[in-house]
């Protein structure tokens, strides 16, 4: 039979029931706001980022400064206050761009709270330290008159940082010249050396690496030794801290 062609009619029922699909498709679809399965991905240097109600940033997730060595986007994590003030960075702000990057908590006014050391592991921030420090030897014996290394004093440590910063008080004593002390770590390894001359007390302090792994206990020892002269040279251990590289 010859082809009858749609009436106006026929064309808006049709239209009609097209819309009716439409429309109930579109109740039965996720809304655009919720991720059900799958992923984000925000590539090619993009940036994921949500404002503050006063429109300033409250998240970086993506490219920030300063750039990586090749000159591209350093791919980061930026987490800000609702004040404004940075709280929460996984970036490298450090002079060399080839560091790792570092995870860093600050608090309102700027300051470090906790810091990775991207150098050697461990702590950068904060700073623990120990006041422990006792006499070698069953009677405290804090000087020596031999030529030989001998242990003064010694203190439980357990290493939080990569280097440690230790105060010390020491004198020649009258009769000895010249001598010197030393700070061992807990494998024998000298972390920092001092000279002395005969005269009044030295205040100072040694700063190096510490060996053994990250939260191992070990034991610092204060160590001196007669270099010239035949009295004595005494080290009295002070503030000791862990620190940075």
């Amino acid at each position: 039979m010859p082809q009858v062609p749609y009436d106006i009619l026929d064309r808006i029922r049709e239209l009609e029931q097209q819309l009716r699909d439409l429309t109930g498709r579109s109740q039965i679809r996720p809304a655009m706001d919720r991720i059900l399965a799958g992923s984000v991905v925000v590539g090619e240097g993009g940036t994921f980022k949500v404002n503050n109600n006063a429109g300033g940033p409250q998240l970086y997730v993506g490219g920030i400064s300063p750039l990586n060595p090749d000159g591209s986007p350093q791919r980061g994590l930026l987490v800000y206050r609702q004040d404004g003030s940075l709280a929460l960075t996984i970036t490298n702000m450090t002079a060399n761009p080839a560091d790792p990057q570092a995870i860093v908590v600050r608090d309102a006014d700027g300051g470090t709270l906790l810091a990775e050391d991207v150098v050697a592991g461990g702590l950068a921030a904060p700073l623990f330290g120990a006041d422990a420090w006792y006499g070698f030897t069953e009677v405290p014996q804090w000087t020596t008159s031999s030529y030989s290394w001998t242990t003064c004093m010694s203190l439980k440590w357990r290493k939080c940082h990569p280097k440690v910063e230790a105060n010390f008080l020491a004198r020649c004593s009258d009769g000895t010249t010249e001598g010197e002390l030393q700070l061992l770590d807990g494998s024998g390894a000298v972390v920092g050396q001092a000279s002395l001359s005969a005269g009044a007390y030295v205040l100072g302090s040694v700063t190096g690496p510490v060996s053994g792994p990250h939260l191992g206990g070990q034991t610092l020892r204060w160590q001196a030794r007669v270099t010239a002269g035949s009295g004595t040279v005494g080290v009295r251990g002070l503030s000791t801290f862990g620190v940075g590289s």
